[in-house]
């Protein structure tokens, strides 16, 4: 026996046991059946550098999961190989000491025993190992010594990486590849050896810059390079020119500006965060529940992400920076607006990834300069980045028209330097209860929104003695660029770059992937609890239902995301309509009355304002269902290829106000059918012929059938109302702002008469984007003078919306409109 092999072996468990001691290992992926390994063929594990102490943590981490050891031996036909893993690099010792790429003798040996073994095959599962994922900064020597990066470490250097950083070790196992196929595809067994070897080095790179980043530069060296760029000394000398000043103080006003915009990354910071972020999620809620990570996971190695998250609450910044975090990627640099630039708190922020904007500056040429160019220097550099495309927090919920100016310099930058492609991940953030709500539904009743500040920010510590359940986070279809721009302007590689003059195709594509990047984050909705216990509850005469009835109307909004889903994203968190109903007693969402002929649940008025909020999180997955409910209710009869004709007609109203994603025509009239075959397997509606028939009336179904319609049910009051007020008025006689005004107050008045009590529903920016829908779809246009014209078109929807709604709903909208007109 080789007395080298006793050594090798005592080395080992030596080194297993110092780990065991110094780290605590987070495998990836938590379940290993993620991995999707065939059962019966042998694994071999490639770590990227020749190390010991990483290939005990890829065998430890291993055991961990389940698998087999990588300390294991392999035998392959008549070919017996002592471990089963093997090294891609090894240190070499130059001046700058750098790792050399090898030739592994293992997979020589398992490439010449596939050869032999036509039968054989062999997975190679990539390990990356991750001690610590601290960002090198050029003038640190502390995190020169003791961060694990992108230059090969010593054995001193590793000895006080693993005391420092093994508290953060990270073993990532990633999809396995098969040797054989290499093996049949290539001629010769260097030949596999070498596109083997290339591969799995391209894929270490990517991991590991997904992982811990590209290198940070110093934020002044950054200011030097952003003041110093082209684009910003051309806006120097002409602001010079215009304002009658040196260009010397222009360009220290630049470099102030870097100042206050950029980052300022701290793997320090970001650590802390991460831990004290563990402990208020702990305090305010039940459980952060993720899904589809693997939508982030695949292309973050080897696209620069961009998240795109709906904006909901001053949370939402933290929340997904720690869970970005928590699942081995580095976290995004963030646009944050300036107004949470706070003395001490704007200091830890930006030391987390945040880069501050002021609200607007198209009046200020220099700063617009600097702040672009800064975007395209991170982008360019390879960082990963989160904005909001909304512009700000949602009062109501819903998701806001997308503010596309952080997406028109994404573009700029990408079609000035493409080294990396870019994808945008969509990010759908539900919570359970929103810890502003209370503010937000102050601010829809028209109070002033409160400045951030220190003193707002002590007072609101008070919230750690709360609790606001769950809160789900899920990731959406990524969209990447290169393909988006392919198919909405394919020969955008002929282009010339997009300077200060903007080309009307430019404004165009960047329009269309602000309505993409926000029909995909709500196709990307989460139907948690509490989502569905309010859209039933609020839909309610006084908020109150039978228990009975409620796990009915639950039961019903199951079955139709599980059998006509809204998309492939979306997602239900939980499937069973009783637990949903224990879980708001529970929380105290819901409130129980007892009574001899069945309990009913209620919620107190605070509560229910609380669950509006909620419920408008992911109202539109239940949109369709309802407009389809909703024609069928009132007219109970009515023929299949009418139903699809009225859908079709209201169907862009409501694609604008919530941002659905089916595209008009047979996508559309797809996804009807589908919900259709729902609603008769249940028998909410039946047919006769090709006529389409509502429960009867005074039946428990008719009843589902009707609850289901009052989903859509405000949209169309708004829609009727606010074209009612156009009619009655008559052609000419009103501008748009007119018209948004005088349907505000009409729609408060009748909120105030008939309890249409969500604000909501007289939302200023609701009732505009539907009069803007009026002009884009050609019913209403305007005269030289700026008043509003319309022909016969406006006054048959008119009269179609009119058949649509119940007759005591259509008789007090006309009573209130009538009123409003004689005013």
């Amino acid at each position: 026996m080789n007395p080298w092999f006793g050594l090798d072996r005592l080395a080992f468990v030596l080194i297993r046991i110092f780990l065991r001691l110094c780290t605590r290992a987070n495998a990836l992926p938590a379940d290993p059946a993620e991995l999707q390994l065939a059962p019966n063929t042998p694994v071999v594990y490639v770590l990227r550098d020749r190390s010991a102490s990483d290939a005990a943590a890829a065998d430890q981490s291993a055991r961990q999961l389940g698998l087999s050891s990588a300390l294991g031996g392999l035998t392959l036909g008549k070919t017996r190989l002592r471990h089963s893993y093997f090294q891609l690099y090894r240190r070499q010792f130059s001046n700058r000491r750098q790792s050399a790429p090898i030739s592994p003798p293992r997979l020589e040996k398992m490439v010449a025993a596939l050869r032999e073994n036509p039968g054989a095959d062999v997975q190679l599962v990539p390990v990356s190992v991750f001690w610590g994922r601290r960002p090198e900064k050029e003038s640190s020597f502390w995190r020169l010594l003791f961060s694990d990066n992108w230059s090969p470490a010593g054995f001193i250097k590793k000895f006080f990486i693993i005391i420092t950083q093994g508290r953060q070790l990270y073993v990532k196992f990633n999809q396995p590849m098969s040797l054989r196929t290499l093996v049949d595809q290539c001629e010769t067994d260097e030949q596999a050896v070498r596109k083997a070897s290339r591969i799995l080095r391209v894929h270490f790179r990517r991991q590991r810059e997904a992982a811990i980043g590209p290198d940070l530069s110093h934020r002044r060296t950054l200011a030097n390079t952003v003041v110093e760029a082209p684009s910003v000394q051309e806006t120097i000398r002409e602001e010079a020119k215009r304002q009658e000043t040196s260009p010397e103080k222009l360009e220290a006003k630049a470099r102030n500006y870097v100042m206050e915009i950029a980052a300022d990354y701290s793997h320090t910071v970001i650590r802390f965060l991460e831990l004290f972020l563990n402990w208020v999620w702990n305090r305010l809620y039940g459980g952060l529940r993720v899904y589809n990570m693997d939508n982030l996971t695949k292309v973050a190695e080897d696209h620069e992400v961009i998240y795109v998250p709906c904006h909901r609450s001053h949370i939402d910044y933290l929340l997904l920076s720690f869970l970005v975090y928590r699942n081995g990627l580095v976290p995004p640099h963030i646009a944050a607006g300036i107004n949470l630039n706070l003395p001490v708190v704007g200091t830890i922020l930006r030391r987390g990834g945040a880069f501050f904007m002021r609200r607007s500056f198209r009046d200020n040429p220099l700063y617009a300069s600097v702040f672009s160019e800064y975007l395209h220097t991170i982008t360019a550099r390879g960082f990963s980045i989160e904005y909001f495309v909304e512009g700000g927090r949602s009062r109501s919920g819903r998701m806001l028209r997308p503010r596309t100016g952080m997406l028109a310099m994404t573009l700029r930058s990408f079609l000035r330097d493409s080294r990396k492609p870019i994808a945008f991940v969509p990010v759908y953030i539900g919570y359970e209860k929103v810890i502003e709500s209370g503010s937000y539904i102050g601010e829809l009743h028209g109070e002033k929104k409160q400045k951030e500040s220190v003193g707002g920010l002590m007072k609101s510590l008070a919230v750690l003695r709360s609790y606001f359940g769950q809160v789900h986070v899920n990731f959406g279809e990524p969209i990447k660029l290169v393909d988006f721009l392919d198919q909405h302007h394919g020969n955008w590689r002929q282009e010339p770059t997009v300077g200060v003059e903007t080309p009307p195709w430019f404004k165009h594509v960047v329009d269309e992937l602000g309505q993409q990047v926000v029909e995909s984050i709500n196709a990307a909705a989460v139907a948690n609890p509490i989502n569905l216990l309010s859209l039933a509850l609020l839909a309610s005469p006084k908020h109150t239902m039978d228990i009975a009835q409620l796990r009915e109307q639950l039961g019903l909004y199951i079955a139709l995301l599980k059998q006509a889903p809204y998309s492939r994203c979306a997602a239900i968190a939980n499937e069973d309509a009783q637990a949903l109903i224990d879980y708001g007693l529970e929380n105290d969402f819901l409130d129980r009355i007892q009574h001899k002929l069945g309990d009913v649940v209620t919620t107190d008025e605070k509560t229910a304002l609380q669950m509006a909020y909620v419920r408008n999180n992911s109202v539109h997955l239940f949109i369709l269902p309802g407009l389809i409910c909703s024609l069928v209710m009132n007219a109970r009869a009515i023929p299949r290829a009418t139903l699809q004709g009225m859908v079709q007609l209201l169907y862009p109203f409501l694609r604008n106000e919530y941002f659905l994603h089916w595209e008009e025509g047979e996508e559309l009239a797809n996804a009807v059918d589908a919900m259709l075959a729902v609603l008769e397997e249940r028998e909410l509606i039946s047919r006769e012929g090709d006529n389409l028939m509502g429960a009867p009336v005074h039946t428990h179904e008719a009843d589902m059938l009707e609850h289901l319609g009052q989903t859509v049910m405000p949209s169309l009051e708004r829609y009727y109302l606010t074209i009612r007020l156009l009619v009655q008025y008559g052609s000419g006689m009103l501008n748009a702002e007119q018209l948004g005004e005088l349907a505000h107050q009409t729609a408060q008045r009748l909120s105030l008469l008939y309890e249409f009590n969500s604000p909501e529903f007289f939302d200023k920016v609701v009732l505009k984007n539907f009069i803007s829908q009026l002009f884009s779809t050609g019913l209403v246009t305007t005269d030289g003078a700026g008043a509003l014209v319309f022909d016969h078109k406006l006054e048959s929807l008119d009269d179609e919306a009119n058949r649509i709604l119940s007759p005591d709903i259509s008789d007090a909208i006309q009573r209130v409109t009538r009123v409003a007109s004689q005013i």
